[in-house]
């Protein structure tokens, strides 16, 4: 008692009287009968809330109860346990990463580092195996329960810590990404880091002084260098980690620690300049961190650049759309309320009165925690500018439910600090007992959402087992490939690092998108004098587009629409007139006129281009699939880049494509392995 008594006047006189000169032992003593006999009177007069009792029992065996919820987590996770690698690609993209990092010592610029690094030492001693990487992501998930259960101990009411870790130890959608080898498990590893130390150096160290025996100025240091080293880890890990360093300089602030807060800034550049420095000297990457990625969101459309980059009014539009793709749709999805896909296979209709409700509720718990628990709030803090940040600019196409995972803990605790502070006031604290009833449904709807996704988990029996037959026929090609095809052969397919992880390491060449030409060099030919003729598609019999072929020069895309652009003969010309109802068009002007003010939202591609690069990387064959674009939906609609491309070049190369191997029947959504006749090429004079 007399320990934690002076600690309490000591924090007394540290944030409310700091230039009051702290009491001596003798006169924490005198205050000492004074203090208890208030407290007395307090517990005489007001008896223990429904809250107060709760935290009471929750505090008193609070370590015992977090090892129930420990081995709760634990026996979820193993449940859940998913032996595929994702079709989703990104979590295949970071084993890549790992090797190339390993084997090639190129350093992962585009996604955050740190997890394919630590990735690769994972390699190195166990080789490429998806059970280790799993157990990896498992033990970060167990590593993050525990640290934010040590993190937030005694520093947030017991009913708060464990309600968090009650509806997130249930929960499948966290607990799915323990048993893959996606980055959210890592980073949740990473982000329980922050409020542990900053907790322990920053709330409660300021408190009550520094060590014993240390000086104000090497307190001052060690604990902004070590602040720094964890915001940089966490930025390392991944992209959005740069949220923390606004989350730490507001709550200095709001705090009016503004010194505190420049100091922030200062050694998180530092640590973040050794950090670049290394890499430049070791892996000779001068790029800075996140510049390719940021520079990738700036696209109005990231497979379109020629649309150019976003308006200010643009990002504002991504905001909402994903905030109500994320809140009302995957976070209410997460609670358990909702099924974020609907019976039909498509996503679940946004309901944009949950959107506004749940930034409402999350403001009202950052207000409430600013004035009643410091933790409480940076966790506000760090997950409101987490959030609204990735919603700004994420292009909303991504639409992904992992997106949101890593703040759904602190989501939670927020929210659930909104009713606790809410019914915490002297005139509501009567109906605390009603907070039972939104945390029950939020946990009976979990723990029926979760039984139905560990039903399915133990049905996967193997690395095929449960998918979809475009992925199952994509990915039993990509091992064929493994397998079959010489060390020589460089196949190009649209995802190499599923590919490369089920060809048990091979390089893949990567095609993610139809690369375009210029438009107006184009139209500046034409008009110069070339002998140019454009054919519209939709509007061409199939014995047309076939007799057009040998003249082909390239093709133009309009929406939904496309052109044909072939040499004009008087012979041509005269075949087609026996075609009234295929649209020709004969000059430069006539075309600029049909096309309007789209010019710059035109791509036109030609084969030799698409070709070059190909050529360059010495591709042999080319993988092609039909993945779908809904991949809960087998409509016909396919995520067709790679196809694209191969069309294109057919066009003009009829012969230039032999059949190697197929996968599923054509009506099966198939995958092919189509060998590259490289000597019917003829590229013009000064090509290689």
């Amino acid at each position: 008692m007399q320990a934690s008594f002076h600690k309490y006047i000591y924090y007394y006189f540290a944030v409310y009287k700091p230039n009051v000169c702290k009491p001596n032992e003798k006169q924490i003593l005198m205050s000492k009968h004074q203090y208890q006999k208030k407290q007395k009177k307090q517990s005489q007069r007001e008896p223990l809330s429904f809250f107060d009792r709760a935290n009471k029992f929750l505090g008193k065996y609070d370590l015992t109860y977090f090892g129930v919820l420990f081995c709760v987590t634990l026996l979820v996770g193993f449940l859940l346990y998913d032996p595929r690698v994702s079709p989703g690609g990104d979590d295949s993209g970071y084993i890549l990463a790992a090797r190339n990092f390993l084997r090639q010592h190129k350093f992962p610029s585009f996604q955050a580092p740190l997890y394919p690094i630590v990735l690769s030492v994972i390699d190195l001693i166990f080789g490429m195996s998806i059970t280790v990487f799993k157990v990896f992501s498992m033990c970060c998930m167990m590593a993050f329960v525990t640290l934010t259960f040590f993190a937030y101990r005694r520093r947030i009411p017991p009913l708060l810590l464990f309600i968090t870790l009650l509806l997130t130890s249930i929960n499948s959608h966290v607990l799915y990404f323990a048993s893959q080898t996606y980055s959210e498990a890592f980073y949740m590893l990473m982000q329980s880091l922050l409020p542990l130390i900053f907790f322990k150096y920053f709330i409660d160290e300021d408190a009550s002084g520094p060590s014993h025996g240390e000086s104000p100025l090497a307190s001052r240091i060690r604990r902004n260098l070590l602040l720094g080293i964890v915001l940089t880890g966490i930025v390392m890990a991944r992209n959005i980690g740069y949220a923390a360093l606004p989350a730490v300089v507001a709550w200095f602030l709001c705090y009016r620690k503004q010194l505190n807060a420049g100091r922030a800034v200062v050694y998180f550049a530092v640590c973040m300049a050794g950090a670049q420095l290394l890499k430049m000297m070791i892996w000779k990457n001068t790029g800075l961190h996140g510049s390719e990625q940021l520079s990738a969101f700036l696209y109005k459309d990231l497979y379109r650049p020629e649309y150019g980059q976003e308006t200010v009014a643009g990002f504002f539009s991504r905001f909402w759309v994903n905030s109500n793709q994320y809140l009302s749709r995957f976070f209410v999805s997460m609670l358990g309320f909702r099924d974020s896909i609907t019976a039909e296979g498509v996503f679940a209709p946004v309901k944009p009165v949950i959107t506004i409700l749940v930034y409402l509720l999350g403001l009202a718990g950052v207000i409430f925690s600013y004035r009643n628990n410091k933790a409480l709030f940076f966790t506000g803090l760090f997950a409101g500018i987490s959030v609204v940040v990735t919603f700004f600019i994420l292009h909303s196409f991504w639409n992904q439910e992992r997106l949101i995972v890593t703040a759904f803990p602190l989501l939670i605790m927020v929210l659930s600090g909104t009713l606790y502070y809410f019914f915490n006031m002297k005139r509501f604290r009567p109906y605390q007992i009603l907070t039972i009833v939104p945390v029950a449904l939020v946990f009976f709807f979990t723990l029926s959402d979760t039984s139905r996704a560990v039903k399915k988990a133990r049905k996967l029996t193997g690395v095929y087992s449960g998918l979809t037959p475009d992925w199952r026929n994509y990915l039993m090609a990509s091992a064929w490939v493994g397998k079959n095809l010489p060390e020589t052969a460089l196949v190009a397919c649209r995802q190499p690092a599923i590919s490369s992880v089920y060809a048990k390491g091979k390089q893949f060449y990567r095609i993610g998108k139809v690369n375009s030409s210029s438009f107006r060099s184009f139209i500046d030919k034409w008009s110069s004098g070339e002998n140019y003729m454009a054919v519209e598609g939709n509007s061409m019999p199939d014995n047309v587009y076939v007799r057009l072929l040998p003249h082909y020069v390239a093709r133009i895309a309009i929406d939904n629409n496309y052109y044909l652009i072939v040499n004009r003969s008087e012979r041509l010309s005269e075949e087609l007139a026996k075609w009234p109802d295929t649209r020709s068009i004969t000059s430069a002007e006539e075309f600029k006129t049909l096309i309007g003010d789209v010019e710059n939202q035109l791509s036109i591609y030609y084969a030799d281009s698409l070709l070059l690069p190909l050529r360059q990387a010495k591709v042999t064959h080319i993988l092609t699939a039909s993945l779908r674009l809904n991949p809960n939906i087998k409509d016909g609609q396919i995520i067709n880049t790679v196809e694209r491309t191969a069309l294109f070049i057919q066009e003009k190369y009829p012969n230039i494509f032999t059949l190697v191997k197929p996968f599923g029947n054509e009506n099966d959504e198939p995958a092919k392995i189509l060998r590259i006749n490289w000597e019917v090429v003829k590229y013009p004079d000064g090509l290689p």
